[in-house]
């Protein structure tokens, strides 16, 4: 797919494209056994925030919330650390929360959610988390983990997956995170701090690596994912309103959205009608297809189910850190029923 990049000048945008907020008629759709027929389909508020598109966008893309009953009704959000405030309340049904220190917090601080589905998580073959190198007059300013001592080290914030990251990176070369700069900024900031000459190394989630590549700003070293295995991106949290008053909608909610993330991870992973996924991705996201090809990916596993041991290695890292003072109690907080019931649901019907 040839097209370009975005420009030096301009931040990489990346704000999925609007749901369609139609609500057509359960007569004119292929409907799951027990909805009623000559009804309207039923609105579930689902949060836009910005980032890369996933399985969520290529099941909107392809009706398979409408084969289920359901219309997702879009609420726009600027990042996922707005949509835990509106989940807990009932204001939003659903959403794709990013486990770091702010949300384990707040969930220790008695904030209620259910967390559902796997949004996407950190495997070795997704090569999703790049760690790269600012290039220098020789080449990259880093060649290999010895090299990060006094570096400029990029992080969007404190308390988030790619920091945890980081510090095992350190750790497997004996250095600790006293041993870098740390420069917070967000990630279409420290591409062209890269660009700059202000920054030396970042761990960027993909597109990022991929855009400073692409631009010349900078050499992927290596990719961090090795160093996390099973770290969890983000995870579809409902809220409990949704998930313990409407569990029928919840689960026919979690069906769509399996289907939608299994063709994704068929056209990550096998190549499996790639381009008209890729087509989705690119639209959805706002970025060119060129970007996505190149890109590596964060895989959602088959069975849906969020990554428990992943999540609480980094609360306890988080603990360690004392970025998290109290722990929540991840077992009240996930459960997977309704992955559970996705796939049972789409096994059965091959």
């Amino acid at each position: 797919m040839a097209c370009t990049g975005p420009s030096t000048t301009q931040r990489p945008t990346l704000v999925p494209s609007p749901v369609p907020t139609a609500v057509p008629t359960q007569s004119a759709q292929a409907l799951p056994t027990g909805v009623p027929t000559g009804t309207r389909l039923e609105s579930v508020r689902v949060a836009n925030t910005q980032g890369l598109a996933g399985g969520l966008q290529v099941a909107v893309a392809r009706g398979y919330f409408e084969e289920q009953g359901i219309a997702p009704r879009p609420e726009e959000f600027g990042s996922t650390t707005e949509i835990v405030a509106p989940l807990a309340t009932g204001q939003l049904d659903v959403g794709s929360t990013t486990p770091n220190a702010q949300l384990f917090n707040a969930l220790a601080r008695g904030i209620r959610i259910t967390m559902a589905l796997s949004g996407s998580q950190v495997e070795a073959q997704g090569n999703g988390f790049p760690m790269v190198a600012r290039n220098g007059p020789d080449g990259p300013v880093v060649h290999d983990l010895t090299d990060l001592r006094k570096k400029r080290v990029g992080q969007n914030q404190q308390g988030v997956i790619n920091e945890w990251a980081l510090d095992r990176l350190l750790a497997s070369v004996g250095l600790q995170a006293q041993d870098v700069e740390t420069k917070v900024m967000p990630f279409p900031d420290a591409v062209a701090a890269l660009g700059a000459g202000s920054l030396d190394v970042a761990i960027f989630p993909e597109p990022f690596g991929t855009i400073a590549e692409q631009r010349g700003f900078a050499t992927r070293v290596l990719n961090a994912d090795q160093y996390i295995p099973g770290g969890q991106v983000a995870v579809m949290s409902y809220s409990d309103q949704f998930a313990h008053e409407r569990p029928e909608a919840a689960r026919r909610w979690a069906v769509a959205y399996l289907k939608g993330a299994r063709d994704y991870m068929d056209a990550m992973e096998y190549g499996r009608d790639r381009e008209a996924i890729v087509a989705i991705l690119a639209e959805a996201a706002h970025i060119s297809p060129q970007v996505i090809e190149q890109s590596g990916y964060f895989p959602v596993p088959r069975d849906g189910r969020v990554n428990a041991e992943g999540m609480q290695a980094m609360l306890d890292w988080l603990v360690e850190r004392g970025y998290v003072t109290q722990k929540p109690d991840l077992t009240a907080l996930l459960d997977p029923q309704f992955a559970d019931y996705a796939a049972q649901t789409l096994d059965a019907a091959r």
